[in-house]
């Protein structure tokens, strides 16, 4: 007789048997600890999402509530100015300005005062090298000249002076055109002919020197003279080099000899310079400290340095030196140590701006006329250019009125906020203290709900026009009697017709701090919500966190028992595995005694 057992021994797969009894123990303990903790922790978040809600709200109602010193942020004292005309002159106010129409007349604009090189920075003369002209843009090659309709040519080298090239027009043309260059720097070529024409380059011509000596000025047909006097200043060369085209630069210390470096001091400001700075470097390192109160920049046509003066109005620009003459090279002062002085007629200054407001006379020296200087307190003024009768258009404006109207956008603003805010809360509260809510059903967040709608639909006890936020446009939302709505037109109309009762209504705190407006009651309740020691977030916080703690610490002990049990059933899975292993091998070998 045979005997088939199946599934016996090392048949069984333990561990699967183990994991899903560990599985079906786990459901019914520690499953359940971990969706209540799930909740908690959702309950936390929704707490702490709702918290900044409350925040927010809090935040739109302070902008009401807190007295405000600074005029020029006080939403309740804000003004709109519109001028009839901004090409001439625009103003903006900086607080409380009252209503009323102001008429101005523009004289004159404030300009700024500019310094210039008394002469021509290296003037060129016959020595001068072509190269060296035009900062050194010049190119050389070929050149062509027409007399007449016939065509003369010359080859033009970088190293030519401008007298090897007056000479080699001469020889081009046999003496029937000729070129000259005056003390003064302008370069002059025309035909011997009075009743020659003479035109000058091709397209076929290599060398720029037409442009490069700016021969534009005609000298009838017969020839052409430079615009300006022509220089061999380099703006990019170190200017103690010769071919920086400054002559005569030179440093020395206080004994009188020769040093490397010295300073120019601009309007008190000291800036060392040496002469290994090119004209460039030294325009920049001016241009780079503002407290100089000038820009810096090189005039090429004229083969000047300019600064110019940063602020308006008729003040001179400072300029001294020490340990060089360099202010002198540039042709800015002339004199040098204690006799150094501006050179004459090296400044033209600034003027001032003239304004008539309502027939008053103002002078300044910014075209922005602030209050102090036009007696019209909180308002500033900035003129941009003369009018009617001090224009030289003679389609001028006579005149500038400026609409001066109260501005009551940042009060609108700010309400705004506050419904949004408001409503955002009550939406957010509901939500969550709903039955299947994250917060869940909590008759103290219903009671807070509550008092702030009583608050808002309460009638104030201040004194004023207005005693009910619906009466200035702040009313129940139709669609939702728990939220807030705000009519605009009713609100404009309150707002236009008695500010301070408005004002009053919402908080009283701008005056004596009583605290009695309905803001001030809204912000009252929700400080007390948002009390860090007592309020209902810190006691609901604490709660839930306590809660949180327990769970977890519920979830830790079930779990550990969860592993001892699984440790238990493994082993006693084990045992029975090897005892039936056992027999298993037992009645093998029975089988084979009778087999």
């Amino acid at each position: 007789m045979s005997m088939n057992i199946t599934g016996l021994g090392s048949g069984f797969d333990i561990n699967t048997i183990v994991s899903q009894l560990v599985a079906l123990k786990e459901s019914t303990t520690i499953s359940p600890l971990e969706s209540k903790l799930s909740a908690l922790q959702d309950k936390n978040t929704a707490l702490s999402s709702l918290k900044t809600k409350f925040s927010t709200l809090q935040s739109t109602l302070q902008s009401f509530t807190r007295t405000i010193y600074d005029s020029s942020s006080d939403m309740w004292a804000q003004t709109s100015v519109k001028s009839s005309n901004d090409a001439y002159a625009t103003a903006s106010a900086a607080g409380n300005v009252a209503a009323s129409q102001i008429e101005l007349f523009v004289e004159q604009i404030a300009t700024s005062t500019t310094a210039k090189s008394t002469k021509s920075l290296g003037v060129a003369d016959l020595n001068t090298k072509y190269s060296n002209l035009a900062n050194g843009q010049t190119k050389a090659g070929s050149f062509s000249m027409f007399l007449d309709g016939k065509e003369y040519s010359i080859d033009i080298k970088e190293d030519n002076t401008l007298d090897d090239i007056i000479k080699a027009i001469d020889e081009a043309t046999q003496g029937k055109i000729k070129a000259d260059v005056d003390s003064n720097g302008v370069f002059s070529i025309k035909a011997q002919d009075e009743n020659s024409t003479l035109i000058l380059g091709s397209a076929g011509d290599t060398s720029n020197f037409a442009s490069a000596l700016r021969l534009h000025d005609k000298i009838g047909t017969r020839g052409y003279s430079s615009s300006y006097s022509l220089s061999a200043v380099n703006t990019t060369t170190a200017m103690n080099d010769p071919e920086s085209g400054l002559v005569g630069l030179k440093f020395y210390d206080e004994e009188g000899n020769i040093a490397q470096s010295g300073k120019i001091i601009i309007n008190g400001v000291e800036i060392e310079v040496d002469g290994e700075m090119s004209i460039n470097k030294l325009i920049s390192k001016i241009n780079s400290n503002s407290d100089t109160k000038v820009k810096a920049s090189f005039d090429s046509l004229k083969n000047e340095v300019v600064l110019t003066s940063t602020q308006t109005g008729q003040n001179n620009i400072s300029l001294k030196s020490e340990g060089t003459n360099l202010l002198n090279v540039l042709g800015l002062t002339q004199g040098e140590g204690e006799n150094e002085v501006i050179a004459l007629g090296s400044q033209e200054l600034g003027q001032n701006a003239i304004v008539h407001i309502n027939g008053n006379k103002v002078i300044s020296n910014s075209n922005t006329i602030t209050g102090e200087s036009s007696g019209v307190a909180n308002l500033s003024i900035t003129v941009k250019k003369p009018t009617g009768d001090y224009s030289q258009d003679e389609n001028a404006d006579k005149s500038v009125v400026l609409d001066v109207t109260p501005d009551h956008s940042k009060i609108k603003t700010a309400l705004e906020k506050f419904v949004n805010a408001y409503n955002d809360v009550v939406a957010t509260a509901q939500e969550m203290s709903a039955a299947d809510g994250k917060i869940g059903r909590d008759a103290s967040l219903n009671s807070i709900i509550s008092q702030l709608r009583s608050i808002t639909s309460k009638v104030s006890e201040n004194d004023g026009m207005y005693s009910m936020l619906a009466q200035i446009g702040i009313e129940s939302n139709t669609a939702d009697l728990s939220k807030l709505k705000i009519d605009t037109s009713k609100l404009d109309k309150a707002l236009n017709e008695n500010l301070d009762s408005v004002k009053n209504l919402l908080s009283d705190g701008y005056v004596e701090k009583a605290d009695t407006g309905i803001f001030d009651g809204v912000l009252t309740a929700i400080n007390s919500v948002l009390d860090t020691e007592r309020g209902y977030f810190k006691t609901q916080n604490d709660s839930v966190q306590s809660q949180i703690k327990n769970m977890n610490n519920r979830i830790e002990r079930a779990t550990t028992r969860l592993n001892a049990y699984e440790i238990q059933i493994t082993n006693q899975f084990n045992k029975m595995d090897t005892t039936i292993s056992n027999l298993n091998s037992q009645l093998s070998t029975f089988m084979s005694y009778i087999g």
